[in-house]
């Protein structure tokens, strides 16, 4: 097992938004698959952060965009002889036939959703403290009752618009973060910072820290460069301090 613990900064809105996509879905799967009725809460709670993170813009606009612009990118490398151009043209084709899955998915990723009473009953009252208690919503705890395989059933089914999003989301973030190699870093009393390559279409940061160092980095990053302070926090009852020691840590300017 790695010792070292990722974190990611994205440096742009559509990059942040893929990375939430990804977690949430990976989440909501990850509780559906289990039987109990306290993980189709889970589940459901996944997804309903999901459907609220789509309806605050076009998700799959920006999915068409990014892979569209990933693509154009990969044709051009195909005139490097020196490069895999086996890797290439699988790359090329996967890309090609994302842009064909989106383009065949109807309307808007949660149209299925929007006028389901159940869905929006349980959303109202997910956002009051202890708002999705029995009392609160019968029907949703009758639901709760029902056989795990039932249960799933229908989870999966009110997932599965968001399937090809998911799919497309994690190939472009793939393909941007295998984009940069991984390089040695050092932080000088656990402070690091650096200029970002304007000629560079810089879309995330990756830093790797050994889990031994028992810090983490809070990472500022702006349009051209970026610092990152790492701190630690033994007690989680009480502030985060810099760390007055060097840190050693990997990096990678990711852009694509």
């Amino acid at each position: 097992m790695s010792s070292l613990v990722h974190f990611e900064q994205p440096l742009n809105e559509r990059i942040r938004t893929f990375i939430r996509v990804e977690q949430l879905y990976n989440r909501c799967i990850y509780y559906m698959e289990k039987e109990d009725a306290l993980d189709s809460h889970s589940a459901l709670s996944a997804l309903l952060e999901l459907i609220g993170l789509v309806s605050r813009g076009d998700l799959k606009r920006e999915l068409m965009k990014e892979v569209k612009r990933q693509l154009t990118n990969l044709q051009k490398l195909h005139s490097i002889p020196s490069l895999d151009q086996d890797k290439l043209e699988h790359l090329t084709s996967e890309h090609s036939g994302l842009i064909n899955e989106l383009d065949i998915q109807p309307g808007q990723l949660i149209t299925h959703l929007k006028d389901n009473d159940f869905i929006n009953s349980i959303k109202q009252r997910a956002a009051i403290p202890g708002g999705t208690c029995y009392f609160d919503l019968p029907a949703y705890h009758y639901w709760l009752t029902q056989p795990s395989n039932k249960r799933k059933e229908i989870i999966r089914t009110w997932l599965q618009p968001f399937v090809v999003a998911h799919k497309a989301a994690v190939h472009c973030l793939e393909l941007i973060r295998s984009s940069t190699e991984i390089e040695n870093c050092a932080a000088p009393k656990g402070f690091y910072q650096r200029n970002l390559d304007q000629h560079q279409p810089n879309q995330l940061i990756r830093v790797l820290v050994d889990i031994s160092d028992a810090c983490f980095p809070e990472i500022s990053a702006g349009k051209h460069r970026f610092s990152i302070r790492f701190l630690e926090q033994p007690d989680p009852n009480k502030y985060p301090k810099q760390v007055e020691r060097d840190i050693n840590f990997k990096i990678a300017c990711c852009a694509f």
